[in-house]
């Protein structure tokens, strides 16, 4: 086989292996709306969500993002690094609910990275 062919090959494999990967992980998440429409049946339960980061910010010592799917858009608290706009992701967290003043967001806490290290070591 020729190096370009066998070049050509390798990068549709790979395009095909990240388009696969998207779409497991699309079909195997909860759906944000299904968490928004239901917070009670998610409360401080560990979800999987997957979807487009639309904003990062960081406020003194509290790091969240929004992610949205096709279906709703929601917030998630870290003490992770925050990830770029634009970035497609999968989050596994807790659900819950804060109230600032007058507001009141249902949002995503994210597994800190040692927990996630606790269930596989």
């Amino acid at each position: 086989m020729k190096p370009s062919r066998l070049f050509t090959a390798l990068l549709l494999s790979l395009a095909f292996a990240n388009l696969g990967c998207d779409i497991v992980d699309r079909v195997t998440s909860t759906k944000i709306k299904e968490i928004l429409d239901h917070p009670r049946d998610y409360e401080e339960k560990e979800v999987t969500i997957y979807g487009t980061v639309t904003e990062s910010t960081s406020i003194l010592v509290v790091k969240f993002f929004e992610i949205k799917d096709d279906t709703g858009a929601i917030k998630v608290v870290t003490d992770r690094r925050l990830p770029a706009k634009g970035e497609k992701i999968k989050v596994i967290g807790r659900t819950s609910v804060l109230e600032i003043g007058s507001e009141r967001w249902i949002v995503l806490r994210e597994k800190s990275r040692a927990e996630k290290s606790e269930k596989t070591g």
